[in-house]
């Protein structure tokens, strides 16, 4: 049996459209689906996303705080009429997919589950009680710093009279 070659691709405007096209020949009458085609090929290069384990993490257009889970069949958008643009992108994924490349975001979703993706100097990596309070505190010798309101002017050296 022959081994297949699996390339990396990002999706472009064309890759996106050229596998809608495919999901529309095989579905003709399902014009809900052909509407969120339209819109999840334009968003799938705008919007961040990944696909973890078979699952569509993709943010929300109208909502930018947002990230919506698909697996082709249910979403987690509150559409109650037709098919949502995330089940549409997640359809032009898969079609990309069974085409022999691996989709690539062009904004990709970071994932923060995932230990190795963080910054070796992440506040994650200690415990909470690691953290100094001296540095907030001060100490009675040291030189306070007088701050006055609007503007902000940090004056350093005073010694402050108790």
């Amino acid at each position: 049996m022959q081994e297949q070659i699996i390339t990396r691709t990002i999706v472009t405007p064309h890759l996106a459209t050229a596998a809608s096209m495919l999901i529309c020949v095989a579905q003709p009458s399902n014009a809900s689906l052909h509407r969120a085609l339209v819109k999840a090929e334009a968003l799938l290069i705008a919007q961040p996303w990944r696909v973890d384990v078979g699952v569509l993490h993709i943010v929300s257009h109208s909502q930018q705080n947002e990230v919506h889970l698909t697996d082709g069949d249910d979403c987690s958008c509150p559409t109650t009429r037709g098919v949502c643009w995330h089940r549409a992108a997640w359809l032009i994924l898969s079609t990309l997919a069974a085409g022999g490349c691996s989709p690539i975001a062009n904004f990709p979703l970071p994932s923060i589950l995932d230990d190795d993706e963080l910054p070796a100097e992440s506040f994650l990596d200690g415990p909470f009680d690691s953290f100094s309070d001296e540095t907030l505190l001060g100490n009675d010798d040291a030189d306070f710093i007088e701050v006055d309101f609007l503007p902000v002017l940090v004056k350093r050296g005073r010694k402050v009279a108790a």
